[in-house]
């Protein structure tokens, strides 16, 4: 994923997994991170998961790219509010803190 990309190109602890680590293509995938996040908005503004009426293995990996996105130095867009609150209830899932 872009977020993945992003993360393992510019943070510093991933120096080493990532060989060679290529921050210009690190930076180059922020902005499909965003584009995506307004994508994503628009479709939870019709529901309460990502992907359909019930929570799925899409909302999964949706919270786990957007808690990447703080390494990746990435932020959700204020305007985004679906997705902030989307993630805020998927967050606060007993299965999130495991």
């Amino acid at each position: 994923s872009c977020v993945a990309q992003a993360f393992r190109h510019i943070h510093p602890a991933m120096k080493e997994w990532e060989i060679p680590q290529i921050p210009e293509w690190g930076e180059a995938n922020k902005p499909k991170a965003l584009e995506f996040l307004k994508i994503l908005d628009g479709e939870l503004a019709k529901r309460e998961f990502a992907a359909g009426d019930s929570y799925s293995i899409a909302d999964i990996t949706g919270l786990i790219a957007i808690d990447f996105m703080k390494p990746a130095r990435i932020k959700v867009p204020e305007e985004c509010t679906n997705v902030l609150r989307w993630h805020q209830a998927i967050s606060s899932r007993p299965s999130a803190a495991a």
